[in-house]
């Protein structure tokens, strides 16, 4: 890091003070935060991405290719042989990944941190000072092309571009976060983006996208790479699983709300209900263990 501070978010959001970004913008609205090409070149650049292509195996579904018209299957982008054979293959052939990116898809690297320290190092850090779990995504996108289908993360994202540029497009509109999309009414897109706000991100520009947000991207007249840091904070429902575990509150959880042969219309057991919410009113004055853990690693000597 540089630009003259310690801080990975302060690093990443520029001239936004963080204050100013958590009291104003987080979860409200998106932010285009203007870099300079050389910005994240010390973190990751366009050599490191080629690097990890071609000196590791690229294992679907971590590695994909995917496009706009969902049409690029594991099998487009595998050695082909028998039925059998093809199941169990998940190591992409190289020059068929190419292909389907020339031909428009684009390219998707899950968990990219892990395969490039400095970055790793980088994200590890920002998690640390936020205290939330954060997973990076790579993208690499040919020129003129749309990229995914119009969507919504249920998390926060910040895109980092590192090469060439992309346009995002987004909106507001109405969703529920907690339902697939494949149930819900898409916006619609059309040809003069009706509706649409759009940045043009370049290299060494940051974008911030709220969780909820209907979004989508096309490259103009360059390629583009760039790098997806998601946010992952603790959910009710996170924390309620994680919680399953302790003895009191996992006994409570096997409470029967309905007994056999009781034609009841509403819960029988409400005594149940409020020992189990009493539990979790204890357990949520109780500080919060450590969110957070760099993964571990092999030390050989």
């Amino acid at each position: 890091m540089s630009e003259k501070t310690d801080s990975p978010l302060q690093f990443l959001l520029g001239d936004t003070p963080t204050p100013r970004f958590f009291g104003e913008i987080y979860g409200k609205r998106p932010l285009h935060i203007i870099g300079t090409p050389a910005k994240f070149s010390s973190l990751f650049a366009l050599s490191d991405l080629n690097a990890i292509l071609n000196f590791s195996s690229l294992l679907y579904p971590r590695v994909r290719v995917t496009d706009h018209r969902n049409t690029i299957h594991k099998y487009d982008l595998i050695n082909d042989k028998d039925r059998y054979s093809n199941n169990l293959n998940n190591e992409l052939n190289r020059k068929k990944v190419l292909l389907a990116i020339a031909r428009g898809g684009t390219l998707v690297y899950d968990r990219i941190q892990e395969s490039h320290l400095p970055l790793e190092s980088f994200v590890d850090q920002l998690s640390e000072e936020i205290q939330t779990r954060i997973s990076v995504n790579g993208y690499y996108t040919a020129r003129r092309t749309q990229g995914v289908n119009v969507h919504f993360d249920r998390h926060d994202v910040f895109a980092i571009q590192i090469h060439g540029s992309k346009r995002w497009f987004y909106r507001e509109d109405s969703h529920v976060l907690s339902r697939a999309m494949r149930h819900q009414s898409v916006p619609l897109v059309d040809e003069n983006f009706t509706g649409w706000h759009s940045v043009l991100l370049e290299q060494g520009d940051v974008f911030y996208c709220p969780r909820g947000i209907w979004h989508f991207t096309q490259t103009e007249e360059n390629h583009s790479a760039h790098l997806a840091l998601g946010w992952y904070p603790l959910t009710i429902g996170d924390w309620i699983k994680k919680l399953e575990s302790h003895p009191e509150i996992g006994e409570l959880l096997e409470e029967y709300v309905q007994q056999p042969g009781m034609n009841a219309p509403s819960m029988h057991n409400a005594a149940a209900l409020d020992n189990l919410i009493d539990a979790l009113r204890m357990e949520a004055s109780r500080p919060f263990p450590r969110l957070t853990r760099p993964r571990p690693y092999l030390e050989l000597e």
